[in-house]
């Protein structure tokens, strides 16, 4: 007798100990992982061995659409920008683009400029490709009559394209001018 209730216990203990946990999490021993294979893209992930269509690219142009002048100095030096038949006048105000010394877009003068902000979309939206270039947007005071007298320039502010990436909105300060270009950038 004692020898069965030994074999039904022996016999229970191997049936409760060798039973399979059905719920037990099983090791996930795929090596595969999704991701962006392209090493040019901006989120390459080097561990991938799935390219899951993710990448993603830096901008390969910026458009230029408007350029706002939010302040700028309302005197040259203490005088005044201009002095009309009837005294003085605010400055008739015009930019320029400038990608090292040369010109690449200008607008004609808003007159008389009193308030702010002087909105500029005359000859933009512009596209400029070489983002790691520097660009200059200047200034000026129109005093050209019929082609003669000379233009003062109010002064200018710089950027280079590449160090304001994904903004839509480039804030830019330089000499007492506050400007913000406003640009879309371009796949």
């Amino acid at each position: 007798m004692m020898k069965k209730i030994l074999l039904i216990l022996t016999l229970t203990t191997l049936i409760f100990a060798c039973k399979k946990e059905d719920n037990a999490p099983t090791a996930n021993t795929s090596t595969e992982v999704e991701g962006c294979m392209d090493p040019l893209a901006t989120n390459y992930n080097p561990e991938a061995t799935i390219d899951d269509g993710s990448c993603e690219y830096p901008p390969s142009a910026l458009k230029l659409s408007s350029i706002t002048i939010n302040a700028m100095p309302m005197t040259n030096n203490g005088s005044n920008w201009d002095v009309g038949i009837l005294g003085s006048e605010n400055p008739d105000v015009f930019y320029v683009l400038k990608q090292g010394n040369g010109d690449i877009s200008s607008s004609s003068s808003q007159d008389n400029i009193s308030t702010f902000p002087i909105l500029f979309t005359e000859n933009l939206p512009y596209t400029i490709n070489n983002l790691s270039q520097e660009y200059t947007i200047e200034l000026y005071d129109n005093d050209q009559i019929a082609g003669v007298g000379e233009n003062e320039l109010i002064g200018s502010c710089s950027f280079t394209p590449n160090e304001f990436m994904e903004l839509t909105q480039i804030p830019l300060t330089s000499s007492g001018i506050d400007m913000t270009l406003d640009v879309q950038w371009i796949q």
